[in-house]
């Protein structure tokens, strides 16, 4: 097969072959710092999205403390990419994968890179065709669950789709159950939920 190398034919790869793309991108040598220098950068990228994105479409106030405030965002949107690799690699071992913590994190920064790119095309639709827009972050929600399913099983080299949708499922139960405890410990409450006495 053809080595793809440039963004828009790996991206369009991705979305047709997850797995082939998988390949490709777990063949790149990258080094582990060089690794989280990308997840600082990709995180930098998410939040200066996510903020002009507040501006032009601000949230509702509770989600706004966060959203609103660039460095507590980024710290979010990193220590949420972490959380998330270390969530579905630990689970992936306890259900009999094989691979490394540095495979995943690099297919995983891969599409969160792809995510951010969505983004920019989702921002540029709501300005000219919000009803566009509402479909196309419909596909972008399906299109990321299906590669990011994929590429869990290439990964952490499970035997099947299904154990790689069960790996997905019981690390995002950790992750919301481990998220609750930390904001519980903040006083943190949902709108309209007691507060913390």
């Amino acid at each position: 097969m053809t080595q793809t190398t440039t963004f828009p034919e790996l991206a369009l790869l991705t979305l047709r072959d997850p797995r082939a793309a998988a390949e490709i991108i777990l063949g790149w040598n990258i080094s582990r710092e060089a690794l989280w220098t990308a997840i600082a950068l990709v995180s930098v990228i998410v939040t200066i999205l996510s903020t002009l994105s507040n501006l032009a479409f601000p949230v509702p106030a509770p989600l706004n403390a966060v959203v609103g405030n660039p460095l507590m965002y980024f710290i979010v949107a990193a220590g949420g990419f972490v959380a998330t690799v270390y969530a579905v690699y630990w689970t992936g071992m306890m259900l009999g994968g094989r691979g490394t913590v540095e495979d995943l994190m690099l297919l995983i920064l891969w599409l969160q890179a792809l995510r951010a790119a969505a983004q920019v095309a989702v921002l540029l639709t709501l300005l000219v065709a919000p009803v566009l827009a509402s479909f196309l972050v419909l596909f972008v929600a399906v299109a990321t669950l299906w590669i990011f399913v994929q590429f869990i099983s290439i990964g952490l080299h499970l035997e099947s789709i299904l154990r790689a949708l069960v790996v997905l499922v019981i690390s995002a139960v950790a992750l919301v159950a481990g998220l609750s405890f930390l904001l519980s410990l903040i006083g943190f409450t949902p709108v309209g939920g007691p507060p913390n006495v």
